[in-house]
């Protein structure tokens, strides 16, 4: 699906663990009752005329970004972050060993960020009633912490790759009746290194920030336009502001905005438009690609050598050259998708492969493409039950596909793992709830699914091996939210809703489960899922 800038590790795991609002996922109503089809069946318009009446078939809906709507808790290299609004503390758990350790932070921390460093495990913590944050700093055994003044009504972290800087700014989408008054324009820019904030404001409505791979610029995707941050002078400024509107009918949430990694340039897809923006972050001049039809979903790869359009209507997915695209908008690689129709795309991290599918139709493949090839031959995976979503791993070997079931009477939905890499047969496993989130280990080895919500049981994690397809499910105490992975500690875990909050961690090298109930209170580590 289409990149979204990243809001992983602003996410309120306090929330997670204590029983906030779960991610949103499709049901199957958004199927309208259709039945499963094969891969090689798609649903055209058609008309009948008779004396009286005429009917036209409404086309296919849009296709729904499913995948980005699961989160995992905040993890840095060796620990798990956890905050208490309540208390006012932040325990940080040892991924490894499950020692707890509790530190006092701000008034009321809510929404955690991890941050890199290469030598300590960094998080950074919004006090939404003092506010400020918190930033805490652990290291063999010890912590620092550090707090820095932030603006009102902050909800949400942008942290730059470097992990220097550290942005809040207010995301009005998780606001209840935000007054349209409100621009929420306010960010603050957190130096970590020289221990600063500085207050900035970019256009109205913000809905991500993203900065290029050095670091210097930092970019507010907002209502109406791209505000420019610079970041490399004495003190952090604005230095500019893109307007993305090309007409006065341009209505902003319709927009989709990718931005290159070296941040010199914008990508916008619009819903129903046949057509995609290009947009120049230094002049602000534009060029439009066109291409055969509207495009439904438009990904660019991590390393923004390439970007990938899908125009499902054409049965057909361009390929444009980013370091050309500006000067020459006609020179579009097309590949043409013939037996199977795909509307959407997920790209892995460190693979030139595409991963492309639809979930407007109950189509039961996947589709994957080389884009690193001047003429990429589609190669057509069958699968056994309708698409929801895809999760390539990071280098593009399996993927992790979540399913829609419409013909079963034993099961709600299913996963398969697929293999890619090499040409084997895909495993799919039947589930009796519904998947809420879906964490990928960076070697591709592991896979952790939290299964089961709100009035959805049975509650389960599910940890499936690769290469293998070995799969493992684990009956879990109560509820969960999200899953994440702990790189340094080898291990995986599953948040779950309780009233003292509660983790289910698994060891990657023994398949030992252990479940954490209370972080603050009577902690105690239980072996196996019982409660």
């Amino acid at each position: 699906m289409r990149m979204r800038l990243d809001l992983l590790g602003a996410l309120a795991v306090y929330c997670a663990l204590l029983g906030c609002s779960s991610a949103e996922s499709a049901t199957m109503s958004d199927y309208d009752g259709a039945g499963a089809s094969g891969p090689g069946t798609t649903t055209s318009s058609t008309t009948t005329t008779t004396s009286t009446t005429t009917t036209t078939t409404p086309p296919p809906p849009p296709e729904q970004e499913l995948e980005s709507s699961f989160g995992a808790p905040v993890a840095t290299g060796n620990y798990v972050w956890v905050a208490n609004p309540d208390s006012g503390r932040v325990a940080y758990i040892d991924g490894a060993s499950l020692q707890i350790q509790i530190v006092d932070a701000g008034h009321r921390p809510t929404y955690l960020a991890a941050v890199p460093d290469s030598n300590e495990d960094v998080a950074i913590v919004l006090n939404t009633a003092s506010s400020d944050a918190t930033l805490l700093r652990a290291k063999e055994g010890s912590l620092a912490s550090l707090t820095l003044p932030v603006h009102d009504t902050a909800n949400g972290w942008a942290v730059s790759p470097n992990g220097r800087w550290a942005t809040a700014w207010t995301d009005a989408r998780e606001l209840d009746d935000a007054d349209p008054l409100d621009g929420f324009q306010d960010v603050t820019l957190l130096d970590l290194v020289k221990e600063t904030s500085t207050q900035l404001s970019v256009g109205y409505r913000p809905s991500a920030l993203q900065y290029d791979e050095t670091s210097s610029r930092l970019f507010a995707i907002t209502e109406d336009g791209i505000t420019v941050l610079a970041l490399d002078q004495s003190e952090p400024a604005v230095l500019s502001h893109i307007m993305l509107a090309t007409t006065p009918q341009d209505d902003p949430n319709t927009r989709d905005v990718s931005i290159t990694p070296d941040g010199a340039l914008a990508l916008v897809r619009r819903d129903n438009q046949a057509s995609i923006g290009v947009f120049s972050l230094e002049s602000g001049q534009y060029v439009d690609v066109v291409l055969s039809g509207p495009v439904t979903d438009l990904d660019l790869s991590p390393s923004g050598t390439v970007a990938v359009a899908v125009v499902r209507e054409a049965g057909e997915v361009a390929l444009l050259d980013m370091s050309t695209i500006f000067e020459a908008p006609t020179e579009v690689t097309t590949v043409t998708i013939s037996d199977v129709t795909v509307g959407s795309v997920s790209l892995p991290t460190d693979s030139p492969s595409a991963f492309l599918y639809t979930n407007a139709l109950p189509i039961s493949a996947l589709t994957v493409i080389d884009t690193s090839l001047p003429s990429p031959t589609p190669r057509l995976i069958n699968l056994h039950a309708p698409v929801k979503s895809v999760f390539p791993t990071a280098f593009g070997k399996h993927a992790v596909v979540l399913h829609n079931v419409v013909d079963s009477g034993s099961y709600s939905s299913a996963m398969s793992l697929v293999p890619v890499a090499a040409q084997l047969p895909s495993k799919i496993q039947g589930l009796n709830s519904q998947p809420t989130s879906v964490a990928l280990a960076p070697t591709g080895e592991r896979a952790l699914l939290a299964i089961g919500g709100k009035n959805d049981p049975p509650y389960q994690m599910l940890v499936a091996q690769l290469p293998s397809l070995k799969v493992d499910l684990h009956t879990l105490a109560s509820e969960p939210i999200s899953a994440g992975i702990v790189v340094g500690a080898n291990s995986g875990f599953v948040a779950q809703k309780h009233p003292e909050g509660r983790i289910t961690f698994v060891d990657f090298d023994d398949n030992q489960i252990r479940t954490l109930t209370g972080f603050e209170l009577a902690t105690q580590v239980v072996n196996g899922s019982t409660p």
